[in-house]
């Protein structure tokens, strides 16, 4: 490859971020070489595929390589040679795929989210390429201040301690000298501020939708953030290609709040009638809706039985990444403006229902 199109080693291409990261490094030049699940390559790129929906313009799809891994297996699954030339010629490696669980124990997520990152630094370390590691703020206990490069507070659950473990991975092989790093921290990333395209697996943007379609609303003692997909790809793809952000940690998350309360209030401007219920009467609503419904169910089962929190993290301050990129510093969109154009591209999409 000509050294001024680097190839970059992408995990986790299939998902809501990194799909995103996908179009976003394949538009600015890169070859991205994606580590996608699948028995053969018909089906892998099949996967890639869907995931990107396409979002790719035809003159940037040569920039995408499919090739085969598994984050869950040991050496991603492949024979050491395959494994060796995974490597080949990259410069880069962002690594992004997870398995995300918030009920199975450690153990259960140990392969896809802690070894296979000791695999991928493996592989970075040979082929002298920087490491990009997009952790998650599951990983930093409630208690930290700032955004530290090297977390040593423990936090509980599985799925948290494994980002915490791959985190600290990532941080000692930086300060070791075995290669170059940065660490990246999303919170909740919400829809896509230009189309409205959603995770179906947010909790929050499904509350809103159960919301919506049985005219109930949560009173909730929470606020939210949103930080939508396209701003935080945007911040993920700007850090990877900033030397100066090597060694350091980004908490990747919109520094606004706002009150749960701005939600119903948006979905009653947007026409939808609305009755406020106590948390615990609004979930059991929604569980009895569900038994009827399958689309709703898979929202039920998520609901904790505690009360609702969508952001607690209000230690969280994320500065680092305004002072890294100055003036290249994207911010995300107002957070009243976004909430409504969000629930005005659901509608138009077809993902609310009918105004009554």
């Amino acid at each position: 490859m000509p050294p001024d199109r680097p190839v970059t080693l992408l995990t986790g291409a299939t998902g809501f971020l990194g799909s995103a990261l996908a179009v976003r490094l394949a538009e600015q030049g890169d070859t991205v070489r994606c580590l996608v699940r699948g028995a053969t390559a018909e089906e892998r790129a099949a996967r890639l595929r869907a995931a990107l929906d396409g979002r790719l313009a035809e003159e940037h799809r040569h920039r995408i390589e499919v090739v085969p891994g598994d984050l869950a297996e040991e050496r991603l699954g492949l024979p050491p040679a395959a494994f060796e030339a995974l490597g080949r010629g990259v410069s880069r490696v962002v690594h992004c795929g997870a398995r995300v669980n918030m009920t199975l124990p450690y153990q259960s997520l140990y392969g896809a989210n802690v070894r296979a990152t000791e695999d991928l630094l493996e592989l970075a370390e040979a082929r002298a390429a920087s490491f990009c590691y997009v952790s998650s703020l599951a990983a930093v206990g409630r208690g930290v201040t700032g955004e530290p490069f090297e977390l040593t507070a423990p936090v509980s659950g599985g799925y948290g301690l494994t980002k915490w473990s791959a985190d600290r991975l990532v941080s000692v092989a930086h300060q070791e000298g075995r290669l170059r790093a940065v660490v990246l921290r999303p919170g909740r990333i919400t829809a896509h501020s230009g189309t409205g395209r959603s995770n179906p697996d947010d909790l929050l943007e499904g509350v809103i939708r159960v919301s919506a379609r049985l005219g109930l609303a949560p009173v909730l003692d929470t606020r939210i953030r949103l930080s939508p997909v396209d701003w935080v790809s945007r911040l993920v793809v700007a850090l990877c290609g900033t030397d100066r952000a090597h060694g350091q940690a980004y908490h990747l998350i919109a520094a606004r709040t706002l009150p749960w309360a701005a939600v119903p209030a948006a979905l009653r401007a947007a026409g939808y009638r609305l009755t406020d219920l106590p948390y615990p009467r609004w979930r059991s609503a929604v569980l009895d809706a569900g038994r009827e419904d399958p689309a709703l169910a898979r929202i039920a089962h998520a609901l904790p039985g505690t009360p609702l929190s969508f952001d607690d993290r209000t230690a969280c301050e994320p500065r680092n990444a305004a002072r890294t990129l100055g003036g290249d510093h994207p911010e995300p969109p107002s957070a009243e403006r976004l909430l409504e154009a969000t629930l005005g591209r659901w509608q138009l999409a077809g993902e609310l229902p009918r105004v009554p």
